[in-house]
Protein backbone atom coordinates (compact mmCIF):
# COMPACT_ATOMS: atom_id res chain seq x y z
CA UNK A 1 0.00 0.00 0.00
CA UNK A 2 1.28 3.46 -1.05
CA UNK A 3 2.00 5.92 2.22
CA UNK A 4 0.91 9.47 3.13
CA UNK A 5 3.70 11.97 3.61
CA UNK A 6 2.77 15.10 4.96
CA UNK A 7 5.78 17.79 4.49
CA UNK A 8 6.00 20.60 6.89
CA UNK A 9 6.23 24.12 4.82
CA UNK A 10 8.59 26.34 6.57
CA UNK A 11 11.85 25.25 7.27
CA UNK A 12 11.57 22.35 5.25
CA UNK A 13 9.32 23.19 1.79
CA UNK A 14 10.40 26.76 2.20
CA UNK A 15 13.57 28.98 3.66
CA UNK A 16 13.90 32.27 4.50
CA UNK A 17 10.40 32.46 5.91
CA UNK A 18 11.07 34.14 9.27
CA UNK A 19 8.77 37.39 9.47
CA UNK A 20 9.81 38.63 12.95
CA UNK A 21 13.35 39.78 12.44
CA UNK A 22 12.49 41.91 10.48
CA UNK A 23 9.15 43.15 11.38
CA UNK A 24 10.95 44.57 14.69
CA UNK A 25 13.79 45.98 13.15
CA UNK A 26 10.92 48.32 11.32
CA UNK A 27 9.16 48.51 14.55
CA UNK A 28 12.40 49.56 16.32
CA UNK A 29 11.77 47.17 18.84
CA UNK A 30 14.19 44.04 20.04
CA UNK A 31 13.43 40.88 18.13
CA UNK A 32 13.07 39.57 21.67
CA UNK A 33 10.47 41.14 22.91
CA UNK A 34 8.31 41.19 19.59
CA UNK A 35 8.88 37.41 19.41
CA UNK A 36 7.72 36.90 23.34
CA UNK A 37 4.72 39.17 22.51
CA UNK A 38 3.90 37.38 19.54
CA UNK A 39 3.67 34.29 21.20
CA UNK A 40 0.50 35.11 22.87
CA UNK A 41 -1.12 35.74 19.75
CA UNK A 42 0.70 33.37 17.46
CA UNK A 43 -1.91 30.36 17.96
CA UNK A 44 -5.14 32.06 17.45
CA UNK A 45 -3.41 33.77 14.23
CA UNK A 46 -2.47 30.44 12.72
CA UNK A 47 -5.74 28.75 13.57
CA UNK A 48 -7.44 31.23 11.57
CA UNK A 49 -9.12 32.42 14.79
CA UNK A 50 -7.65 36.05 14.95
CA UNK A 51 -7.10 38.61 11.86
CA UNK A 52 -3.68 39.87 10.76
CA UNK A 53 -5.92 43.14 11.17
CA UNK A 54 -6.54 42.27 14.87
CA UNK A 55 -2.74 41.57 15.31
CA UNK A 56 -1.80 44.73 13.64
CA UNK A 57 -4.53 46.65 15.80
CA UNK A 58 -2.56 45.17 18.61
CA UNK A 59 0.82 46.52 17.80
CA UNK A 60 -0.90 50.04 17.36
CA UNK A 61 -2.18 49.56 21.03
CA UNK A 62 0.97 47.92 22.74
CA UNK A 63 3.91 49.70 20.57
CA UNK A 64 2.59 52.66 18.99
CA UNK A 65 3.44 51.33 15.63
CA UNK A 66 0.88 51.77 13.02
CA UNK A 67 1.05 49.26 10.54
CA UNK A 68 0.54 50.42 7.04
CA UNK A 69 -0.11 47.42 4.02
CA UNK A 70 0.12 43.89 5.34
CA UNK A 71 2.96 43.72 7.59
CA UNK A 72 3.43 39.56 7.88
CA UNK A 73 2.86 39.78 3.66
CA UNK A 74 5.23 42.41 3.23
CA UNK A 75 8.26 40.92 5.24
CA UNK A 76 7.73 37.31 4.22
CA UNK A 77 10.59 36.54 1.18
CA UNK A 78 10.16 32.76 1.22
CA UNK A 79 12.84 31.15 -1.11
CA UNK A 80 11.46 27.13 -2.75
CA UNK A 81 14.12 24.31 -1.42
CA UNK A 82 14.24 22.53 -4.21
CA UNK A 83 15.53 19.35 -3.25
CA UNK A 84 12.93 18.97 -0.72
CA UNK A 85 10.15 19.68 -3.27
CA UNK A 86 12.06 17.51 -5.64
CA UNK A 87 11.55 14.89 -2.54
CA UNK A 88 7.71 15.48 -2.80
CA UNK A 89 7.41 15.13 -6.50
CA UNK A 90 9.28 12.05 -6.95
CA UNK A 91 7.32 10.27 -3.94
CA UNK A 92 3.99 11.85 -5.60
CA UNK A 93 5.27 10.02 -9.13
CA UNK A 94 5.30 6.62 -7.01
CA UNK A 95 1.72 6.47 -6.42
CA UNK A 96 1.93 8.22 -3.30
CA UNK A 97 0.18 10.62 -1.36
CA UNK A 98 2.08 14.00 -0.50
CA UNK A 99 0.40 16.91 1.61
CA UNK A 100 1.80 20.27 3.21
CA UNK A 101 1.02 20.30 6.82
CA UNK A 102 1.49 23.83 7.68
CA UNK A 103 1.31 26.40 10.10
CA UNK A 104 0.74 29.29 8.84
CA UNK A 105 -1.52 32.56 7.87
CA UNK A 106 -3.42 33.90 5.17
CA UNK A 107 -1.53 36.51 3.98
CA UNK A 108 1.55 34.60 3.50
CA UNK A 109 -0.25 32.10 0.45
CA UNK A 110 -0.18 34.65 -2.18
CA UNK A 111 3.27 34.73 -1.72
CA UNK A 112 3.67 30.95 -1.45
CA UNK A 113 1.62 30.25 -4.25
CA UNK A 114 3.88 31.99 -6.89
CA UNK A 115 6.66 30.03 -5.60
CA UNK A 116 4.70 27.22 -7.44
CA UNK A 117 4.81 24.24 -4.86
CA UNK A 118 1.34 22.69 -4.91
CA UNK A 119 2.10 20.74 -8.18
CA UNK A 120 4.32 18.35 -6.13
CA UNK A 121 1.60 17.78 -3.86
CA UNK A 122 -1.88 16.11 -3.65
CA UNK A 123 -3.29 18.51 -1.18
CA UNK A 124 -2.42 21.23 1.17
CA UNK A 125 -3.58 21.46 4.51
CA UNK A 126 -3.12 25.44 6.51
CA UNK A 127 -3.49 25.45 9.92
CA UNK A 128 -5.60 28.91 9.54
CA UNK A 129 -8.17 27.25 7.23
CA UNK A 130 -8.38 23.93 8.60
CA UNK A 131 -8.12 25.65 12.09
CA UNK A 132 -5.96 23.08 13.60
CA UNK A 133 -2.20 23.31 14.79
CA UNK A 134 0.90 21.35 14.82
CA UNK A 135 1.42 19.73 17.55
CA UNK A 136 -2.04 19.21 18.73
CA UNK A 137 -2.88 15.83 17.19
CA UNK A 138 -6.03 16.46 16.13
CA UNK A 139 -4.05 18.40 13.16
CA UNK A 140 -2.51 14.96 11.85
CA UNK A 141 -5.34 13.43 12.53
CA UNK A 142 -7.21 15.49 10.24
CA UNK A 143 -5.11 15.16 7.49
CA UNK A 144 -4.97 11.53 7.62
CA UNK A 145 -8.77 11.19 7.95
CA UNK A 146 -9.46 13.63 4.40
CA UNK A 147 -7.00 11.49 2.82
CA UNK A 148 -8.15 7.95 3.88
CA UNK A 149 -4.83 7.21 5.91
CA UNK A 150 -4.02 5.77 9.51
CA UNK A 151 -0.73 6.62 11.23
CA UNK A 152 0.61 3.14 10.29
CA UNK A 153 0.79 4.33 6.58
CA UNK A 154 1.69 8.10 7.26
CA UNK A 155 5.34 9.31 7.33
CA UNK A 156 5.22 13.28 8.92
CA UNK A 157 8.45 15.55 7.38
CA UNK A 158 9.11 18.84 10.12
CA UNK A 159 12.22 20.63 11.17
CA UNK A 160 10.57 21.03 14.56
CA UNK A 161 10.97 18.59 17.08
CA UNK A 162 7.83 19.26 19.29
CA UNK A 163 6.06 18.71 16.02
CA UNK A 164 7.93 15.50 15.54
CA UNK A 165 7.22 14.41 19.03
CA UNK A 166 3.58 15.13 18.40
CA UNK A 167 3.00 13.08 15.50
CA UNK A 168 5.05 10.28 16.63
CA UNK A 169 2.95 10.09 19.90
CA UNK A 170 0.09 9.03 17.29
CA UNK A 171 1.71 6.28 15.59
CA UNK A 172 3.27 8.23 12.57
CA UNK A 173 6.44 7.66 11.40
CA UNK A 174 8.81 10.43 11.19
CA UNK A 175 11.70 12.23 9.96
CA UNK A 176 12.88 15.18 11.72
CA UNK A 177 14.56 17.58 8.71
CA UNK A 178 17.60 18.81 9.66
CA UNK A 179 19.11 19.30 6.22
CA UNK A 180 19.02 18.66 2.60
CA UNK A 181 21.54 15.79 2.40
CA UNK A 182 20.23 13.99 5.31
CA UNK A 183 16.94 13.87 3.07
CA UNK A 184 18.42 12.99 0.41
CA UNK A 185 20.11 9.94 1.85
CA UNK A 186 16.40 8.81 3.65
CA UNK A 187 13.94 9.22 1.02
Amino acid sequence: MNRLFIFDLGGVLIKNFHTLPEMAKIMGVSEKELNDDFELYARPLMEGYMSTNDYYDHLLTHYGYKVNGDFFKDTFHPVRNEVMIEIAGKLKAKGNKTAIGSNTFAPHWPIIDKLDIRKSFTNCYASHEIHLIKPDKEFWQYIMDKEGFTPENTTFVDDYIENIEGAAALGIETFHYTGDDEALLNF
